[in-house]
């Protein structure tokens, strides 16, 4: 039996209990009542929880009834297939810069580039004065003052020691290779 069925049979059983329609058992005369006509009106009809009992309830009075409904819910079937996807909508507008971030760490240097071509020769600027005469330089005189024996394999070296104008020359003359034996 489906809900609305069962509403039905709600509004049957009402009507026979406070509604005297003649089809039930007959019971003792009742004193006569007022004329006019019973009327029956809906009120609310509110949905109920899935699994629940459908119900009728009279807000108004025997004669004057004022029916409200209330139907469960029928239980959620199962999920249906997935639809196909739909085409792609347009591309919003594009929305505001947003702030400058903070400035980040410098980098390192990077190599230094090649060198420029020369610029042009400047002017000659003008002759400047004559200086003083200076003392007469001397020859100088070069006298020899060590001479040592270096490693083999190394490179001869000279030593300038003294000031002028009497230097003195020092020499490191490296080791010849050991010769064959005879």
């Amino acid at each position: 039996m489906n809900s609305y069925q069962r509403a039905l049979c709600k509004i049957e059983e009402y009507n026979r209990n406070h509604i005297s329609t003649g089809c039930c058992c007959i019971g003792t005369t009742g004193a006569t009542g007022g004329t006019g006509s019973a009327t029956v009106t809906i009120g609310t009809t509110t949905t109920g929880a899935p699994g629940t009992d459908a119900a009728v309830t009279n807000t108004g009075t025997p004669t004057n009834a004022i029916l409200n409904f209330t139907i469960p819910q029928g239980i959620t079937g199962p999920t249906g297939p997935t639809g196909e996807t739909g085409t792609t909508g347009p591309t919003g507008e594009v929305g505001p810069t947003g702030p400058t971030g903070e400035v980040g760490p410098t980098g390192e240097i990077g190599p230094t580039g090649p060198t420029g071509e020369t610029g042009p020769t400047g002017p000659t600027g003008p002759t400047g004065e004559t200086g003083p005469t200076g003392p007469t330089i001397a020859d100088p005189n070069f006298t020899i003052g060590t001479t040592a024996t270096g490693a083999p394999g190394t490179d001869a070296e000279v030593e300038i020691t003294g000031a002028y104008p009497n230097y003195v020359l020092n020499f490191t003359i490296p080791q010849g290779p050991t010769g064959e034996a005879a």
